[in-house]
């Protein structure tokens, strides 16, 4: 072979090769360039333990929507909202999924918390029956009894939605119960109806082979405002971004629930095994047919609505011994809903 055509053979392999290495090594620096890009670590605390109603946050998993919005979401179960609330004021979490009827007082008192996104606006609390009474109104439970829970919500809200139907409060007889005994004695008939949510108790009583029905609160005159996204009043001045695509991509996996119930129940029960697939379909099923607010029906999905807290505000203060005073403009802000 020629030794000058074995010289360029040789000079253009060593080229080749030094922009093969120059070129991997930009796509190497070009790599670790996205990959540092962090993602926003994220934490939502939800109300309760993981049930139905919790169901489209698994869908994270397979379909990274909140990754798009570069967030890195850990979801965590709660205690009750109240304990929910103390640790985004405490800034445990960033945000918390709670009942907002339960946190207007803690804000009343200055707990550093609002509400940016309400999911449920419409109540789920409920008088349950059994469809085989008769029952077809409120008003048919009069001079019957009704089983309560001492300090629960609803019972005691009873006097309010008395007064709403036209009833006398006193002439329907709580009868109060241990939470575990509530759907026994209905079953039994000791009582006409019991004091639950609409889609709780109505469900785990079809499972047992006894349908039942539920007159909510909300239709009948009365509603306060259920499961809300809080943060920290800090977050909202410091990272204002971070909640608007926290609230974008909360949208967009709530929406994937609703195009297939059967997969995100199916990632929660994954998370949680304990649970069964039925029954956590109906919980969300329930929990989802309550997102469109009583007083502004036509808003869009989170939106906050005035009306909606100004009710709740004033049932809290008329009929559940909140003492102190606040302003609906003090407990939400509608600013990060695109």
């Amino acid at each position: 072979m020629n030794s000058k055509f074995t010289e360029l053979v040789v000079t253009c392999i060593l080229i080749m090769l030094v922009l093969l290495f120059i070129g991997s090594m930009m796509w190497a620096f070009g790599m670790e360039g996205e990959c540092s890009k962090e993602l926003d670590k994220v934490t939502i605390r939800m109300n309760w333990k993981f049930t139905g109603p919790h169901a489209p946050f698994f869908l994270e998993k397979e379909l990274e929507i909140y990754r798009a919005e570069g967030i890195d979401l850990q979801i965590m179960e709660g205690s009750g909202s109240g304990t929910t609330a103390l640790l985004v004021g405490n800034k445990t979490d960033t945000f918390g999924l709670a009942d907002a009827s339960s946190l207007i007082p803690l804000m009343a008192k200055d707990l550093p918390i609002r509400c940016v996104g309400m999911v449920t606006p419409a109540s789920a609390l409920a008088i349950v029956v059994r469809e085989d009474s008769g029952i077809s109104s409120i008003k048919e439970l009069v001079g019957k009894k009704v089983a309560a829970v001492a300090g629960g919500a609803p019972s005691s809200l009873w006097p309010a939605l008395a007064i709403a139907n036209n009833i006398d409060p006193d002439s329907v007889e709580l009868v109060y119960v241990d939470a575990a005994a509530k759907i026994p004695v209905l079953l039994e008939n000791k009582v006409a109806g019991l004091f639950g949510a609409a889609d709780d108790q109505p469900h785990i009583m079809k499972a047992r082979g006894v349908p039942a029905k539920s007159f909510r609160f909300a239709d009948n005159g009365v509603n306060l405002l259920n499961l809300g996204i809080f943060v920290h009043e800090d977050l909202i001045k410091e990272n204002p971004d971070l909640i608007k695509r926290f609230l974008r991509a909360t949208r967009a996996i709530i929406a994937a629930y609703y195009e297939d119930p059967e997969k995100a129940v199916a990632a929660l029960v994954m998370e949680k095994p304990e649970l069964t697939v039925e029954v956590a379909l109906k919980q969300a099923a329930g929990f989802y047919s309550r997102v469109e607010s009583p007083n502004c029906p036509d808003t869009d999905l989170l939106f906050n609505c005035p009306d909606d807290w100004q009710m709740t505000i004033d049932i809290l203060k008329n009929y559940k011994g909140m003492e102190e005073n606040i302003s609906q403009e003090r407990c939400y802000t509608n600013e990060f809903l695109d």
